[in-house]
């Protein structure tokens, strides 16, 4: 019968008021009682490498622990296996399953207690977002919370919360995490077995964790494999093959990596469940195998760090902090890539570039390792020694500090603070003077490490990556000039003639541009390199900043980094010169070109890298340039007073004499070995296994396996390694 136009009008009406009724209801609860937060005691964060592996993970506010995914990554048959289990209709119903509460709240009526659950997996999620009591108005409340869900998430967004909210035994929450706790693997590999048992895991987590109770876990396991088994998602003969299989847990063994680092990004990024890095795995597992090695032979309370840069990409490939993260005793946790020492020589290489580009110096030029006070600052070299005549890559490579002042005078430290901070490096001191050259400033190694980045890529500072998608690790500009192309390749090549003794056959030859220093007082050992691929920055020394007498950057730094440069992949590209880096003929003392000298102001004549052939004349000791292609005035008198020979060649550099690289000796056929070099006995230290060594003869008997004999004079060494046999 048809109903009369006011009637259906009126229904109609009814109809629209009950809606809007029901609409401004479900909007006043939804404004009343908005979602909880999706994780309301905070984000639990993992920190991962480039390829996915955890480096370090954090627990939230309670302490549990996940690691967040996505659906694609994990395994589909896993997926299969929740849903049938779980909830077969999660795509098709509004939150809730009408028929499955109907089930329940029958079969709870009959037997007086839960048979079978009605939750849906959005209704489990809503409950482990705002948990409630086991109760009518708690069920109601659960109901509630699941509508909104399905009214702000899609089923993706719900069914991948699940995945990382689930609990799992302990303090484990989320698929992946679980896999990893339990299979040592990650969410995508999981074996069906494996699957199947963390399918029913959360539902009882306490009473089916399978480390305390294997039998209850299998016969947990075996009844989602049942029921895949019966809803034809498996196969009898697999069904019967699986569920014979006993549960076999599995125990990572690795150990943290990058701690330090991790514990940054994650004071930096409070609210990230992941934290991707730049770091590689493999580079970073050879690194810290590296410094286990390198803490036995370091003094006690000594530590070290580690930084290695891909100088393409400006990604750092490995950190590590401190020498051992368990090792208190060592100030474990004091990350010392950060921390800002004085830098000792590290700085002397961008002096020497800076004063090139401003046209004071060329490669060759001579400069005046003579005694000579400059205003108030009379600087020594390390061996307390001068040589008087020498070039700026001599000065460079022997690390002189004397030349150095004389340059860094002349092209001052304001000119030097100022071309730093434009590049965006920041030292660590209130006015620029003299003794920044030598160290009297601070720095750190993430900074030093950026800086010598850029004798590999045309004098350009970039930010160092440590996070993937672009997040800076050092406070540089995006891109700024230190030194020109051509001074930065010219003190690329100085420094890559430096020859590294002990380095007889390293495991991919690879040019190395390397510098080391000491600070004053012997409280830290540096020691930066760079190849054309990559850049090694390490520090070694005392946290606390107590000295450590008797050691040096090239004895105590400079084999680690060697050591880390062996680890590394093979290079893929070149240090090309600039077309504008000019070899021209240079004459001694006026320092110009040949061609432009008299033939009987010539006295010496060497080759010179020059910047577009520009040869400037020599520096007096004051600063000023000579005059008339003449002997600097303090220097002539220097060597006067010493009856030296104004052409004196450079002298040698040391070199062990007595000994051969890679011989073998037996402890019976030798007691002894003679400590000789070519350099005065008086002038050289000697340390044997990095350790000081005060006498004239090795005796065999304190020794066996592997020896490495090092002898220095100043910042030279030379070093050869034996094996000594019982």
């Amino acid at each position: 019968m048809k109903l009369p136009f006011t009637t259906r009008s009126s229904l109609l009406k009814l109809a629209a008021g009950m809606s809007a009724f029901l609409i401004l209801m479900a909007w006043t609860l939804n404004s009343v009682f908005p979602l909880p937060p999706l994780y309301p005691d905070g984000p639990a964060t993992v920190v991962v490498s480039r390829e996915g592996e955890v480096l370090r993970s954090f627990g939230d506010r309670q302490g549990v622990h996940r690691y967040n995914v996505t659906l694609p990554e994990v395994d589909p048959f896993y997926i299969e296996a929740l849903l049938n289990y779980e909830d077969r209709w999660f795509y098709h119903h509004p939150g809730f399953n009408p028929f499955s509460i109907l089930r329940a709240a029958f079969q709870w009526l009959i037997h007086g207690h839960v048979v079978s659950g009605g939750s849906t997996l959005t209704m489990q999620v809503a409950r482990l977002l705002d948990p409630h009591e086991r109760s009518v108005a708690g069920k109601f409340k659960q109901l509630w919370r699941a509508l909104q869900l399905e009214w702000y998430y899609s089923k993706d967004e719900i069914l991948t919360l699940y995945l990382n909210l689930a609990p799992f035994g302990g303090n484990i929450a989320g698929v992946e995490a679980a896999a990893d706790r339990y299979f040592a693997t990650s969410a995508r590999h999981l074996t069906k077995n494996e699957a199947a048992l963390l399918v029913v895991l959360p539902q009882k987590p306490s009473l089916y964790r399978p480390d305390r109770y294997p039998e209850v876990a299998k016969a947990m396991r075996n009844k989602v494999l049942s029921r895949l088994h019966d809803s034809g998602l498996l196969k009898a003969q697999a069904f019967q093959y699986l569920s014979q299989e006993p549960v076999e847990l599995r125990q990572s063994d690795r150990v943290q990596l990058a701690p330090l680092l991790s514990r940054t990004l994650k004071q930096t990024y409070p609210d990230q469940h992941v934290i991707t890095t730049t770091i590689n795995d493999t580079i970073q597992q050879r690194v810290a195998r590296l410094l286990v090695k390198v803490k036995r032979d370091l003094p006690v309370h000594s530590s070290a760090a580690v930084l290695v840069v891909d100088n393409q990409t400006t990604e750092i490939l490995a950190y590590q902090g401190s020498v051992d993260f368990q090792d208190d005793s060592r100030f474990a946790h004091v990350d010392m890539t950060q921390a800002v020492r004085s830098p000792g020589s590290t700085l002397k290489p961008f002096i020497y570039g800076m004063a090139i580009d401003r046209g004071i110096i060329h490669t060759e030029s001579l400069l005046s390792d003579i005694p000579f006070t400059f205003y108030d600052y009379k600087p020594q070299n390390l061996n307390g020694r001068f040589q008087g005549a020498v070039s700026v890559s001599e000065a460079l490579k022997q690390s002189l500090n004397i030349p150095l002042i004389q340059v860094f005078n002349a092209l001052g430290p304001d000119v030097f603070d100022a071309q730093m901070k434009q590049a965006g490096i920041q030292l660590d001191h209130e006015k620029a003077n003299l003794t920044v050259g030598l160290g009297g400033t601070g720095t750190n190694l993430m900074t030093l490490a950026s800086m010598y980045r850029s004798l590999a890529m045309s004098g350009q500072v970039s930010p160092l990556r440590v996070v993937k998608g672009g997040a800076q690790a050092v406070p540089v500009a995006n891109e700024a000039q230190l030194l020109s192309k051509e001074s930065s390749w010219m003190v690329f090549h100085m420094l890559s003639s430096i020859s590294a003794s002990d380095r007889v056959v390293p495991r991919v030859r690879r040019e190395i541009a390397w510098k080391t220093g000491t600070s004053y007082g012997y409280r830290d050992f540096w020691s930066v390199g760079v190849s054309p691929g990559y850049t090694v920055a390490v520090w070694v020394g005392r946290p606390d900043a107590t000295p450590v007498v008797g050691y040096l950057g090239a004895t105590r730094a400079a084999p680690v980094m060697f050591d880390v440069f062996d680890q590394l992949p093979e290079e893929k590209r070149r240090v090309e010169q600039p077309e504008t880096v000019i070899r021209k003929l240079i004459c001694w003392p006026g320092g110009r070109a040949k061609s432009a000298t008299v033939d009987e102001d010539c006295f010496n004549q060497k080759y010179a890298f020059t910047r577009n052939g520009l040869t400037p004349p020599t520096l007096e000791s004051d600063g000023d340039f000579v005059r008339h292609d003449h002997w600097p005035e303090s220097l002539s008198i220097w060597h006067q007073q010493r009856k030296i020979i104004s052409q004196g060649h450079p002298e040698l550099e040391i070199a062990i004499q007595s000994i051969k690289n890679g011989q073998h000796y037996y402890r019976s056929q030798i007691r002894q070995l003679k400590l000789e070099s070519n350099k005065p006995a008086s002038e050289v230290l000697w340390y044997i296994n990095h350790q000081p060594y005060e006498q004239q003869q090795l005796l065999l008997a304190d020794y066996s396996g592997e020896v490495v004999i090092t002898a220095c004079q100043g910042q030279q060494c030379d070093q050869r390694k034996i094996v000594i046999h019982r």
